[in-house]
């Protein structure tokens, strides 16, 4: 390894270390201890001016239509349980207030619910311009249970209420076999609702990770308008309150919305029409106690249906709950998948490529430690013939290093000679003074994309590995890895660098990259770790077909 491809590197390594602390910036994260898997604030439930929708107000108080509630009609929980989720529901509206997913699991080992347990529920309807919340209201059902298996692959759950005058709600949703997403179809008639009504997703999403604060990191709400996505996480902070807002509401066609999470979303996409603007709403709240301050956030978001037909409408969405996963979401083919942190849009397409094949590789190996090494081999053997060239090249300018030294002597007091002498010696040795950078050129995106697959995709989560490495996107606990790929570095520039002036670097560059990748994914270490083992291995080998001879003088 030489000193541009070091230096390189560096680059490297200060952009991936930098990129945390830029994070940080923009979110406004801070050092904080939280039980996993509860919020940490009780929501003041008298701030209805921050967490409430349009038209909220207005529900809470008398309804302004003539309904007449069934006082006999007692709120119930209705589970629904497929292949790859449990999921409740409540009578009270028809709504969702849990969903269980099956295959991911928090820290301790328990399935990972994904509505947090506040006030708000999930896939609520309004209609701000009546003044009707659905939350109010007491709907029937015909169904206590839903089972969904390979024997039967899809079935339904019917939610409504109607009144002595003839209105009707209803509410139906379709559930099926290995998917995540839940077709959902609503249906209302008999009386004037006004211009538009907001099917909403009030709770946002529940904190899934141990690193707490890189998950709330990840929160946002995002939007499809037109070919855009607008996405939006800025809070805002009034003067006086440890309360920070976002509040956004948008006009224009939209053909999604989603609130996210690090690793999972959920996602509300109208199929019968398209929407016409979303709200996005949310709060964060910090607590100071003993010098660490203690956050919670919620995000929010609601489509905005537009009503045709003011005495009768029916709609009908697709309503994706699940993991945040590139393969799934591509599926859907519209555009959700580019939510995916995927790095900038020069990097993508290499995470793409790097994702997919580890994907592949792991319906082989199925151990994601194993598709790195292999992934690692492979890209050693891809480029070795460039890496040829680059041995070639470094030692080509090692032979010409005296040559160099008497232009640079001749010519100390003439720049423009002296760079005219060098291009000439360049030719006549046919010397690439850049040919070393050849194999570095390719390495850069790839090195970073694998550092983005392996912090933001959901395959690398809770990848285990051996022994100690249980997931391969977190740090290594005990450091291993990180000793391991300082040692192997040492070794590689003890081979490599000849040059006394250089010397230093050989103990200095191991230990700067120690206390870079101790932090770093312990996917994106094991990668490091076995380049340098498969660099030592090609070195030796290159140095046994590839003997410099000494520049005649």
């Amino acid at each position: 390894m030489d000193r541009r491809t070091l230096l390189a590197f560096i680059l490297i390594g200060l952009i991936l270390v930098l990129y945390p602390l830029y994070v940080d910036l923009i979110t406004g994260g801070k050092k904080r201890t939280l039980p996993e898997r509860k919020d940490r604030v009780e929501y003041d439930t008298t701030s209805a001016v921050i967490d409430t929708f349009p038209g909220e107000e207005i529900a809470e108080r008398e309804l302004a239509f003539p309904f007449v509630e069934d006082t006999s009609l007692e709120e119930k929980k209705v589970l629904v349980e497929t292949d790859l989720y449990e999921a409740e529901f409540t009578t009270r509206g028809g709504n969702l207030v849990r969903f269980i997913l099956k295959k991911y699991k928090y820290s301790d080992d328990s399935n990972i619910q994904l509505v947090p347990q506040n006030r708000f529920e999930a896939l609520n309807i309004e209609f701000p311009d009546a003044g009707i919340d659905f939350s109010n209201l007491v709907f029937q059902v015909e169904k206590e249970n839903v089972f969904v298996n390979e024997i039967n692959l899809k079935d339904s759950l019917v939610f409504i209420h109607k009144t002595f005058d003839g209105v009707l709600f209803k509410k139906s949703f379709i559930f099926y076999h290995n998917k995540y997403h839940i077709d959902l179809e609503f249906e209302s008639s008999g009386l004037d609702m006004g211009r538009h009504y907001l099917l909403s997703w009030k709770p946002g999403l529940q904190v899934t990770e141990k690193n707490f604060k890189e998950d709330l990191g990840h929160f946002a709400a995002y939007a499809k308008m037109g070919d855009e996505i607008a996405k939006i996480n800025k809070f805002r902070q009034p003067k006086g309150s440890s309360v920070g807002i976002l509040d956004e509401s948008r006009s224009g066609k939209t053909k999604w919305i989603v609130t996210r999470s690090k690793y999972f979303l959920a996602s509300i996409i109208p199929t019968s029409k398209v929407a016409s603007g979303f709200v996005a709403k949310g709060e964060r709240e910090r607590e100071v106690e003993d010098d660490v301050t203690l956050e919670s956030k919620r995000i929010g978001v609601a489509l905005k249906m537009p009503i045709e037909q003011r005495d009768y409408l029916k709609d009908s969405f697709v309503v994706y709950i699940g993991p945040l996963d590139y393969h799934i979401l591509k599926g859907y083919k519209i555009g959700l998948e580019n939510i995916v942190d995927l790095g900038w849009k020069i990097i993508r397409p290499f995470s793409i490529f790097v994702l997919w094949i580890f994907s592949n590789l792991f319906k082989i190996l199925g151990n994601y430690g194993l598709v790195i090494i292999f992934f690692t081999l492979g890209m050693k053997v891809l480029f070795h013939p460039l890496t040829r060239k680059s041995v070639k090249a470094t030692h080509k300018m090692q032979e010409i290093q005296p040559l160099m030294a008497q232009l640079k002597e001749r010519y100390k007091k003439d720049p423009q000679r002296l760079n005219k002498e060098m291009m000439k010696l360049y030719k006549e040795r046919g010397v690439n003074p850049l040919g070393g950078c050849l194999p570095l050129i390719f390495q850069m995106p790839l090195f970073y994309s694998l550092f983005v697959v392996c912090r933001s995709t959901i395959e690398l989560r809770g990848a285990k590995f051996i022994f100690w490495l249980k997931d391969l996107s977190q740090m290594d606990p005990y450091y291993v890895l990180p000793i391991v790929m300082a040692v192997t570095m040492f070794l590689q520039q003890k081979m490599t660098i000849k040059d006394p002036k250089q010397m230093a670097l050989v103990y200095f560059m191991p230990i700067l990259f120690f206390f870079m990748f101790k932090s770093f994914p312990a996917g994106l270490t094991l990668y490091w770790t076995f380049f340098n083992i498969f660099s030592l291995v090609e070195q030796y080998y290159i140095k046994w077909k590839t003997k410099p001879q000494p520049a005649p003088v």
